[in-house]
């Protein structure tokens, strides 16, 4: 009989031992393989993830940008500039701009349209690219409100924010729901001169084009009061009914593209053409002193 012989190797271990270890070797390799394997895939499933991501972002983003053209063919008839010293002066610092958009339904939205689509949204978002600064719009419109209501809350809602400008549409629902605009007016005027004091500038938004309107008789009166106040306080004017007419009557847009099924709210469009063209206003409005005041070649 053959006897056993054990060969030794270091560290007091046997070849039956040994034996085992290119079997370890080759599972050990496998399992780094499938490290990195797994490292490869999820490096590529984040750049998938990404890529669609921003794909999902830009199918979401195209609407808008597309529509962007069709608002900028009434730009022409949106209103004038004016100084904004305090924006010229955030501009300036590179310090946030605060603006208060107090109004109705016009300002706060509807039920059926996302936040991000309501006017002061838009605004937000294309005031900043067109001024390079950062904005905060503060939404403090109330769907139904009066002028009279507005004026209540002016102190609370605006002023104690001490905004470096503030949007005020106003007037449709005292058309709407008055008959007779004459004390309306007068709380608009009252409320003009508390923001003057408080050396608040001030940007009136008027009217919506929109069947409910344009069928109330007082809806000339308080389109031509708020024109006046404008010129009378030296405030922008915002020209949304004249905006929205021109859009129909050239027949860029149709009624439907503005205006809701109930014949009085906007559509998504409508706010999109509102805050697009009312940014580009108050950028051009910030930037006059600064444009002209800067030393040329």
């Amino acid at each position: 009989m053959m006897a056993r012989v054990d060969v030794a190797f270091p560290c007091g271990t046997t070849a039956a031992m040994h034996a085992t270890k290119p079997a370890n070797a080759a599972h050990a390799n496998r399992e780094l393989g499938t490290v990195r394997n797994t490292g490869r895939t999820t490096s590529l499933l984040a750049m998938i993830g990404a890529l669609t991501s921003l794909i999902v972002l830009m199918a979401l983003s195209a609407p808008a940008l597309a529509t962007e053209p069709r608002c900028n063919k009434a730009r022409h008839v949106a209103g004038n500039e004016k100084p904004l010293p305090n924006l010229e002066t955030r501009l300036e610092t590179g310090e946030p701009i605060r603006i208060v958009a107090l109004g109705s339904s016009s300002t706060e939205g509807t039920p059926n349209l996302p936040k991000k689509d309501i006017y002061p949204a838009v605004l937000e978002r294309v005031l900043a690219r067109e001024v390079l600064n950062p904005v905060e719009i503060l939404n403090r419109g109330k769907g139904g409100e009066t002028i009279a209501l507005m004026l209540a809350r002016l102190d609370r809602d605006v002023i104690a924010e001490k905004p470096d400008l503030v949007i005020w549409q106003l007037g449709v629902n005292d058309v709407l729901s008055m008959d007779g605009v004459e004390s309306a007016i007068a709380d608009m005027r009252v409320a003009l001169q508390r923001l003057r004091e408080q050396r608040i500038p001030v940007v009136l938004m008027d009217l919506q084009v929109a069947p409910m309107v344009d069928r109330d008789k007082d809806t000339p009166v308080m389109q031509a009061a708020i024109a006046e106040a404008a010129r009378a306080e030296g405030v922008l004017h915002f020209h949304r009914y004249d905006i929205m007419k021109n859009l129909v009557s050239t027949q860029t847009a149709a009624m439907d593209d503005l205006v809701m099924g109930d014949g009085l709210h906007m559509t998504a469009f409508g706010h999109l053409c509102t805050g697009t063209l009312l940014a580009q206003q108050i950028a051009k409005s910030s930037l006059m002193r600064l444009a002209t005041s800067r030393p040329r070649d």
